[in-house]
């Protein structure tokens, strides 16, 4: 099960990243993502508040993974069922990215958040800066493709500048 979830969970993540960074394409983020901009300080149902279209197409990557998993199987494996997806792990599947999706835009950072356990799963923090500065941070669950594609730069910056703060405060 942990093998196909982590495979789902990284196809959904490079799909989530490339369609929401097309989402704002100017004529594509007045159009559509804007929206889903509306809410500046995100709260958990936020992330289900989209153009129906944006639904579409960030949803196609929790539904692709599993697809694109299970025709491997049937390509390569000749469909050995001791390789392809329950019915059990793909209902985890969903139920996790509902949670994360749902933490990514609490606006809380609770001592139980994944990013507090994964270095580089993004949470909330993360998603809050995108909605701060729509011009950074499109990842959905994993940091690793803002950092590889430069998206990220901003957000270092903006945490470093309150790290400062906090030790300025700290030393008055």
């Amino acid at each position: 099960m942990l093998p196909q979830i982590f495979f789902f969970m990284f196809y959904e993540d490079l799909h989530h990243y490339v369609v929401h960074r097309m989402l704002h394409w100017p004529f594509l983020y007045k159009k559509i993502h804007k929206i889903h901009h509306e809410n500046s300080a995100p709260y958990g149902l936020a992330s289900e508040y989209a153009h129906p279209l944006e639904t579409l197409f960030t949803g196609c990557g929790t539904v692709i993974g599993p697809v694109v998993y299970q025709s491997v199987i049937l390509l390569f494996f000749d469909g050995n069922k001791a390789y392809s997806t329950h019915m059990v792990t793909l209902l985890t599947w969903c139920a996790l990215r509902i949670f994360q999706t749902i933490d990514a835009h609490s606006g809380y950072d609770f001592p139980w958040s994944v990013h507090n356990i994964i270095p580089f799963w993004a949470g909330a923090e993360h998603h809050d800066y995108h909605h701060m500065n729509r011009g950074a941070n499109y990842a959905s669950s994993f940091r690793w493709w803002d950092r590889i594609f430069g998206t990220d730069a901003l957000f270092h910056a903006y945490r470093k500048e309150q790290r400062l703060a906090r030790i300025k405060a700290k030393s008055l």
